[in-house]
């Protein structure tokens, strides 16, 4: 027997922050504590998380076991970090989000010597469930990391293609 969906299940909102906010009123954000989350963080110059730097890595990595948030997946994309995550407490994730954003915005004035802004939109989350969407999620997240460093290009119609060239190993 297949099982009934209630209507307010789909009903709460699963999506918040980057380009959605942009001309609305400040509201909470939400988050779940038993969900695994898609977050965006994405800056406003060019090539500043450059996929290959390790010791930004361990600097992601290193946060989220400060503040319990568990980190199934990363990618650096020199514009933007996508990440799939799961919280423990509301209070943690912003925590997180505080010191980590703060870290970054340092780093990037010391070594690109600017004082404009570093982000200009609040970070993007994506309620996931678990199956289908997190795996997806993870997938998209694989893609954007094999993107990044020129092993994959993506097509106008969002279909993956590989690019012919030798990889050493």
């Amino acid at each position: 027997m297949k099982q009934l969906k209630m209507k307010f299940a789909n009903s709460y909102k699963k999506e918040f922050g980057g380009e959605l906010l942009i001309g609305k009123r400040k509201t909470q954000r939400p988050l779940s504590l038993r969900k695994p989350i898609h977050l965006v963080l994405r800056s406003a110059q060019n090539k500043v998380f450059v996929p290959w730097n390790r010791s930004l890595e361990i600097l992601v990595y290193k946060l989220a076991k400060q503040f319990n948030i568990k980190i199934y997946d990363l990618s650096l994309n020199w514009s933007h970090i996508h990440s799939v995550i799961l919280i423990k407490s509301r209070q943690d994730y912003v925590g997180f989000i505080r010191a980590l954003s703060s870290i970054l915005a340092q780093k990037i004035r010391q070594i690109k010597g600017s004082s404009n802004m570093i982000f200009n939109l609040r970070p993007y989350t994506r309620i996931l469930e678990w199956g289908r969407d997190f795996s997806n999620a993870i997938n998209f997240v694989l893609v954007n990391q094999l993107e990044s460093v020129n092993l994959i290009k993506r097509d106008s119609l969002k279909k993956v293609r590989r690019i012919n060239r030798e990889v050493p190993l």
